[in-house]
């Protein structure tokens, strides 16, 4: 089978590699989709630990062909969506943190190729009402679940996304679903802005056309919003959703900041208006049930663009350029 391996910054190879078998307890895919990923981007940049040489990829979608010891034959031919890693369900990751962050994960392998393996449990399967290429959402679609579940709904409210990337249009569903009465998306792209519309937002904000706490207070009674999510991984943005939240306001940050980036933010003020600032990284527990959820969404025009397995470097430029919400890898073309 054909796969790409990185081997650091913007260095890609196409190799040829034999098959995968199938080992006890896991299954093999044949890959129809793989998205690109915003740390898919970040580790190019040098911005997301990770060590080369290694095959990256980790939003596959495709159909199991072959099982190994313990599995059940009968999967063979199931539609699935692939989680990164399986869960034990007992240890004090499970048990008390995530079952994303599991002690005793077995990984699946990097997606960028013609197969993956994946424990048998991390392969879900999917609605037959969910198409392969839109199922292949199902993991960044899960870590914006998993963080809008983190957030308290108190009251109806309003709640404001900034960046209208995947990410950010899947958190604005998910709290708007949840109970925030009106949502709205800060993005400088109009196409993007026009897209959150379908998500669910009723009022759209052009950074360039007024400041966004203004914005805010203008739609809201001269308050600011009840919750406020950055899904960029800038932290001046972060700083940005401090500021326009009300008085015990939320901030939940979905976006992958660098590592070691610092907060720039007036500490007396979240500690005066006592604002809750929430990380949100992974999937949480909710992988298993995502495919069924955004089958109810209307994704139609999210993917904005598809390439084959050998333009993968071209794609993780393109994806860090911004020129669309969602780009894909299909291996077969």
């Amino acid at each position: 089978m054909r796969l790409m391996t990185w081997h650091g910054g913007d260095k890609f190879t196409l190799d040829q590699v034999p098959d995968p078998e199938a080992r006890p307890g896991r299954v093999v895919v044949k890959v129809d989709t793989i998205g690109v990923c915003g740390t898919d981007v970040h580790i190019t940049q040098g911005l997301f630990p990770s060590t080369p040489p290694k095959v990256l990829g980790h939003e596959g979608s495709g159909v199991i062909v072959d099982v190994g010891e313990g599995v059940d034959k009968s999967r063979i031919g199931d539609r699935v969506v692939m989680n990164t890693t399986s869960h034990c369900g007992v240890c004090s990751a499970c048990t008390t943190w995530s079952e994303s962050r599991c002690e005793n994960a077995d990984q699946t392998s990097g997606m960028f190729a013609e197969y993956a393996t994946a424990p048998s449990q991390a392969a879900v399967k999917i609605p037959d009402s969910l198409d392969l290429e839109q199922a292949a959402l199902s993991e960044p679609a899960s870590c914006c679940l998993s963080g809008a579940e983190m957030i308290r709904i108190d009251d109806s409210g309003i709640g404001v996304v900034i960046g209208g990337g995947i990410m950010g249009l899947f958190t604005l569903a998910f709290l708007k679903r949840r109970g925030v009465e009106r949502m709205i998306m800060s993005e400088p792209v109009a196409s993007r802005r026009e897209m959150a519309t379908q998500f669910g937002a009723d009022l759209l904000h052009d950074p360039a056309g007024g400041d966004l706490t203004e914005f805010i207070k203008d739609h809201n009674g001269g308050y600011g919003a009840n919750v406020a999510v950055e899904a960029v991984g800038f932290p001046k943005l972060v700083a940005k959703c401090v500021e326009v939240v009300r008085p015990r306001g939320q901030v939940l940050m979905i976006g992958v900041n660098p590592e070691g980036a610092a907060l720039p933010v007036d500490m007396y003020d979240l500690h005066y208006r006592e604002i809750t600032l929430r990380g949100a990284f992974g999937r949480g527990d909710v992988f298993a049930r995502t495919p069924a959820v955004i089958d109810t969404l209307n994704l139609d025009e999210v993917i904005s663009g598809r390439y084959e397995l050998q333009d993968v470097p071209q794609a993780i430029v393109d994806s860090g350029e911004g020129k669309g919400v969602k780009f894909v890898i299909k291996p077969y073309g």
